[in-house]
């Protein structure tokens, strides 16, 4: 038996129906729909109006044989010649009348809520000038992308960087993420702006940016960590593979650094001494060793480098490409004013051959002055 949805006035319950629990509810239920309903319902501890839309069948117990059950179906059924029960047509008339009252309890306090947080938004939106630009934003930003993909990957940035600052602004510092696009920016900005450039970009715009813990993971995860003396070809014929390049030249100069030894802890070598030449190709890792008198030995007698040689490959484009690939740093090394132009040509001829032997060829070499 349907009950009409017009016929249930929703104000005979109270508005805290679906927080009442135990008594305080079949207390309601006693009061709305009588106390053969409350007993079924009371039996089978469905004590929340909740718990209450929730169930499935809520006669189901009624075809159970047991003598707990015995008084209940007495009063709610009748008893048939065959010894069937059927339940009386009251109490299902009351039964749906409680689920229909309810259920219309439920849609009307979840439209209310809706309503009222629509009208916080437009109340929020109105009094703040930025939200009403982002939203105007997003939406042209929406119907030019369904439109052209191009636009799309032009308004990639932008979306992220909002959405990065939006999201984390409400967490705590602990909780902040960024996706891949806002890393590869901090990174970007960390390299070409420097330490306290990006330190004061970070600190200015809150939660767009990862702290500098955050950028020396990114840094130290990505492959190749570079050595001082040793020569990246492998790096440098995956990175050809990317840009679909097999030809360039090949660069070495030097500038002027300060001088400074320090630990690698990765090679577990010190660097920042003048590096060692073999047939003009230094050797990587040489300043190693577990000996404090070694350690001193070096201090005292070698020269820490005042210079920083530099190896560098730029890739040539095929003719039907408009940019340039960037270039590739090759090697970098610690050195001294004592190098000679025979070193120089040993070295470019160690060079081309194992550029030969990953597959890749090598135009001309250039260089600076000669030390």
């Amino acid at each position: 038996m349907n009950i009409k949805e017009d016929l249930c006035n929703t104000s005979v319950l109270p508005d805290n129906i679906f927080a009442l629990k135990g008594q305080e509810f079949f207390h309601i239920i006693r009061s709305l729909v009588g106390e053969v309903i409350c007993n079924i319902l009371e039996i089978q501890i469905i004590d929340s109006a909740n718990n209450f839309l929730n169930t499935a069948d809520v006669f189901g117990i009624l075809k159970y044989d047991s003598e707990e059950i015995d008084e209940i179906r007495i009063k709610a059924c009748f008893k048939m010649r065959n010894g069937e029960y059927t339940i009386r047509p009251g109490v299902l008339n009351n039964m749906d009348y409680l689920t229909a009252i309810l259920k219309k309890k439920f849609i009307e306090q979840n439209s209310f809520t809706t309503n009222l947080q629509k009208e916080t938004y437009y109340e929020l939106i109105n009094h703040n000038p930025m939200l009403r630009s982002i939203i105007d934003w997003y939406s042209q930003n929406q119907y030019s992308n369904n439109n052209n993909n191009n636009n799309h990957k032009k308004n990639l940035f932008t979306s992220s960087f909002i959405d990065t600052i939006t999201k984390n602004i409400v967490k705590s510092k602990q909780s902040y993420r960024y996706d891949d696009c806002m890393k590869d920016f901090a990174l970007v900005l960390y390299i070409l702006g420097g330490k306290q450039c990006y330190e004061f970009f970070r600190l200015n715009i809150i939660g767009a940016l990862p702290n500098l813990t955050t950028i020396n993971k990114l840094i130290s995860n990505t492959n190749p960590i570079l050595t001082e003396g040793q020569f990246c070809f492998v790096a440098l014929e995956q990175y050809l593979e990317t840009v679909n390049v097999r030809f360039g030249f090949c660069a070495e100069d030097c500038t002027g650094v300060i001088k400074k030894v320090k630990y690698d802890a990765n090679t577990n070598s010190f660097v920042g001494f003048v590096t060692k030449l073999s047939n003009g190709v230094p050797i990587s890792n040489y300043y190693r060793t577990d000996s404090y008198e070694q350690l001193q030995y070096w201090f005292e007698n070698i020269e820490k480098s005042p210079l920083l040689n530099i190896h560098t490959f730029q890739p040539i484009p095929q003719s039907n490409h408009t940019n340039s690939p960037a270039s590739f740093l090759l090697s970098a090394y610690g050195v001294d004013n004592t190098a000679t132009a025979i070193d120089i040509i040993k070295r470019w001829i160690y060079i081309y051959t194992n550029c030969i032997q990953n597959q890749i060829r090598i135009i001309g070499f250039s260089t600076g002055n000669i030390f």
